[in-house]
């Protein structure tokens, strides 16, 4: 080697995670990922590499993608490379947020093609979800411009790790060139170990995802010199989980303990979580707990009772009843009166044998077809109606045929019959008889219906009706009303 590589391997930040519904602690995964950054810069590493989950979510807020390139611009004014590959949570179908911030020259996308720092390349693999690990290709990768230290970034769960999907040996074998380490992302814990020769090691995350997070949050160092690959831990200053037990006994001093031990911690600005336990018949009101803890300026109060199960109250009345789930799915959809393009999308969404990845294409596809078999020359009162029960549900009974444009009939005549207080209602026509869809508007509550032999006076102004002929103004549609 030349000289001596640092490199930052972090990775699982999670921008844009409002964590307990709190907008206090979604500022605080981008401050653990910008403290990241400054550590980068105050040591000069030759390169950042990221393992994946930059974003929470696949559609992350503008408010969290400024704040990123804000922080990643930092990196470009250091002409420090910023290194990454899409994790499971911010993966999308086609072009990735990070293909966005390639583009803007503050970030580079890592793949099968190697990114060179001196002697030592730096290769990646997307998140690769589980079904299809057995089939994934190695073809792509190549030992042409390999380096002398290949690194290998993957967001995954591997083994040899307990927890893995995917073998680390699997990977290592099936690559043309000699792989040093594998820098790995997904696994919140950091965690390293040797298969072979070959370094694997989790990074961790930069903050807390969870309560089950109590380790402190971390980046690994990796440096590369004459004397070989060395990976070391650094830790990452975040807001506090603070883990407050209590055990309750007596009834009559069950409020009195639960205060005392709670004014023996320092709550101010932590996430508090306190741990319920002991005399199950001992009652407690939450909310007074909170309420403390409120006051001495806990930033969240989670109350978890061991006794009755996490977050649940004494007194709560909970009714269990089994049944069948699909059965229970579609009464309520039944219930829901969907259009035909809600059930289709409803259709999709819960069909097993559509992957999770591809329902925005599948609904995409299958709306476009819905879209091509409807005439939308016809009114939307035409559109699907068959019989007179249709014209009964929406406006009340009426002695009328309603015909289309062409002077066809498509709806028999019911009895007369004009309800009160209707929003939806047949303007007034010298010839009921003659009714196209599009005479309907809408009109005030106290108009109704005029018969064509009443009383009322004709308004000489007006003109006979013909035959797909309207005195009122159509109504205007909208894709909507079609589907």
């Amino acid at each position: 080697m030349e000289r001596e590589i640092r490199i930052l391997h972090t990775g699982d930040t999670h921008i844009g995670y409002r964590q307990y519904h709190s907008e206090v602690r979604r500022q605080d995964f981008i401050n653990a990922f910008s403290s990241v950054i400054d550590d980068a810069i105050d040591m000069k590493v030759d390169a950042v590499v990221h393992a994946g989950d930059l974003f929470d979510s696949r559609n992350p807020t503008l408010e969290d993608i400024l704040d990123t390139i804000k922080i990643l611009s930092k990196l470009k004014r250091q002409k420090i490379p910023f290194l990454s590959i899409v994790g499971n949570h911010e993966s999308k179908q086609h072009t990735q947020w990070l293909d966005l911030f390639e583009s803007m020259d503050i970030a580079s996308r890592l793949g099968t093609r190697p990114f060179l720092i001196d002697g030592v390349a730096i290769y990646g693999i997307d998140n690769v979800p589980r079904s299809k690990i057995p089939l994934y290709d190695y073809s792509d990768f190549t030992a042409e411009n390999c380096g002398e230290w290949n690194l290998l970034v993957m967001h995954q769960l591997m083994a040899p790790f307990p927890f893995g999907e995917w073998d680390c040996e699997d990977v290592i074998s099936s690559l043309p060139f000699d792989l040093h380490a594998i820098l790995l992302g997904d696994y919140h814990k950091n965690e390293k170990t040797k298969v072979g020769s070959t370094w694997a090691t989790y990074c961790g995350s930069t903050e807390r995802n969870s309560a089950s997070e109590s380790d402190p949050r971390t980046y690994n160092i990796i440096t590369i010199n004459d004397d070989g690959l060395d990976i070391s831990r650094r830790n990452i200053v975040t807001r506090d989980f603070l883990f407050i037990p209590v055990e309750l006994r007596e009834k009559d001093a069950a409020y009195e303990l639960i205060i005392n031990t709670i004014k023996g911690y320092d709550v101010a600005g932590k996430v508090v979580f306190l741990d319920i336990s002991g005399n199950s018949d001992v009652s407690i009101s939450y909310n007074e707990i909170e309420d403390l803890l409120a006051k001495q300026e806990a930033l969240v109060t989670r109350i978890r009772d061991m006794r009755h199960g996490e977050g649940v109250s004494e007194d709560m009345d909970v009714e269990v009843s089994f049944s069948d789930p699909e059965e229970a799915v579609k009464r309520e959809i039944k219930n829901m009166t969907l259009t035909s393009g809600g059930i289709l999308i409803d259709e999709v969404v819960r069909d097993s044998s559509v992957p999770k990845t591809k329902v925005d294409l599948e609904t995409e596809s299958k709306i476009g077809v819905l879209l091509s078999t409807i005439d939308f020359s016809v009114p939307v009162l035409n559109v699907g109606l068959r019989d007179s029960s249709q014209v009964v549900g929406e406006y009340g009974k009426a002695e009328i045929d309603v015909v289309d444009n062409h002077g066809e009939t498509i709806a028999e005549p019911a009895e007369k019959y004009v309800p009160d207080n209707i929003s939806e209602q047949v303007p007034e026509v010298q010839d009921t008889n003659m009714i196209t869809a599009s005479t309907i508007e809408t009109v005030s509550d106290d108009e109704t219906l005029k018969d064509s032999d009443d009383d009322t006076p004709e308004d000489p102004e007006k003109k006979p009706v013909e035959k797909g002929d309207v005195h009122a103004k159509p109504r205007q549609y909208n894709l909507g009303d079609y589907l």
